[in-house]
């Protein structure tokens, strides 16, 4: 006897469970999306053969209903033990639109591809030589979750790829939010066709499959622990390839990232201080204790590098302290990263290098990220090295005029470009 099989997953609003896909017991594969299937032969097929949960092997009930898609959902009080979230329609939507654009581009998705050595159920799996999931992403999703099945499919050698929805596209001008997850779904580009030191190969990626737009925010540079300077590639879905999920187009304009970083550093400068994180009211009581203008800090604090998106703190922050510990607290001493580190420590101001959570980047630490930091200062002769210690050679002289603040920081920023574009940081 034949025996006809479902894969499971949830819509929200219907209380229960929903099926897009089934399989024969023979492997023959019946799929809701890829084919219309007549409502009279579903239910001869329940009717001869039943349906069944292929996860945990509990029957299922076929529902074909007029005010909810058909599906078919677990017996009451029965729970499938593989976790999912409540699917929207919106969901439903871009997932059918992803698998058939995958499907035209040859790369044989397989909808809701059970992975029993890891209990996930990806979206769309994605078989070859490199396999790779798409897990299109609308609802919330905790942190640890997303960190777990991610690293889950890296360890078993897949390529995870999260495409998120667009009710989590927070985007205005030069500046997006990401928080949580949306944060965690930054990946690094394989490739990096741009050579401009301050260029990001870092990108999350969005669809809307009400439009059928997929938006590549591209050129990742944090200004905040939730805001960034991006740029965008908007395209529709037909006018991209599924290749460049993971080797995005970027075309990068250093024009418009200078004019906004410069325009963050004069906020910053000129900003009253009524909403602060932890970490900036501690830096600020240091900065006054040690009778500093925070708001008069030097052109050299607050320099971007794309591998500065690894620390949850902007960089004017955390480089703050640098130029305090090193030109001010132990001016004209060598010292290395991790004491630079291990003294913001001893201040309790150690979350000023906390890294942020990316799971799907190449791992860099905080160590790494003071040298490069360090490595810049050299360039601007600010800084020079001995064997693997730094030391500050040059600080300017303290001013409190706002104006001239500002010109030192177009001049710094240009001078940084200048420098590394022929003599660039080796990583």
């Amino acid at each position: 006897m034949t025996v006809y099989t479902v894969e499971i997953i949830k819509i929200e609003g219907t209380g229960g469970d929903f099926v897009l896909i089934a399989s024969t017991k023979n492997a023959e594969r019946i799929s809701l999306i890829a084919r219309v299937w007549p409502r009279e032969t579903l239910l001869q097929m329940g009717k001869i053969h039943g349906f069944y949960c292929p996860v945990c092997q509990a029957p299922v009930h076929l529902k074909t209903g007029t005010k909810r898609c058909w599906h078919f959902a677990h017996q009451p009080h029965h729970a499938c033990f593989v976790d999912s979230e409540p699917e929207t329609s919106a969901h439903l939507s871009g997932k059918e639109d992803l698998f058939h654009w995958c499907d035209d581009a040859g790369r044989s998705p397989q909808l809701e591809h059970y992975l029993p050595e890891l209990r996930q159920r990806p979206d769309l799996y994605l078989p070859g030589i490199e396999p790779a999931v798409i897990e299109y992403q609308c609802s919330m999703i905790p942190e640890e979750v997303f960190a777990s099945r991610s690293m889950g499919y890296l360890d078993a050698y897949i390529t995870p790829i999260w495409v998120i929805g667009i009710n989590h596209y927070h985007r205005q001008w030069e500046r997006i939010r990401l928080s949580g997850f949306t944060s965690m779904a930054i990946r690094q580009s394989r490739v990096s066709p741009e050579t401009h030191p301050f260029s990001s190969r870092y990108y999350v990626w969005f669809y809307d499959p009400s439009t059928k737009v997929i938006r590549c925010v591209h050129g990742l540079s944090p200004l905040s622990k939730t805001h960034f300077i991006s740029q965008e590639k908007s395209v529709t879905l037909s006018v991209c390839k599924p290749y460049q999920l993971i080797s995005p187009p970027q075309k990068f304009s250093p024009a418009q990232f200078k004019r906004y970083w410069l325009e963050m550093k004069k906020r910053k400068r000129q900003a009253i201080p009524y909403h602060m994180t932890r970490e900036e009211y501690m830096l600020r009581a240091q900065t006054y204790q040690l009778n500093h203008y925070f708001a008069c800090y030097p052109a050299f604090v607050g320099l971007p590098h794309h591998s500065f998106i690894h620390l949850m703190n902007p960089p004017l922050l955390w480089q703050m302290w640098v130029y305090l510990f090193m030109g001010v607290i132990e001016p004209k001493r060598y010292v290395m990263p991790r004491q630079i580190i291990e003294k913001a420590v001893q201040r309790g101001m150690g979350s000023l290098y906390e890294l942020r959570h990316l799971p799907l980047c190449p791992l860099k630490t905080a160590n790494q990220l003071v040298r490069i930091y360090l490595e810049q200062l050299i360039r601007l002769g600010i800084a020079e090295k001995m064997d693997d210690r730094y030391r500050l050679v040059y600080l300017p002289p303290k001013d409190l005029v706002i104006s001239r603040l500002l010109e030192d920081d177009r001049r710094v920023l240009e001078r940084l470009e200048e420098t590394l574009l022929s003599n660039p940081i080796k990583e």
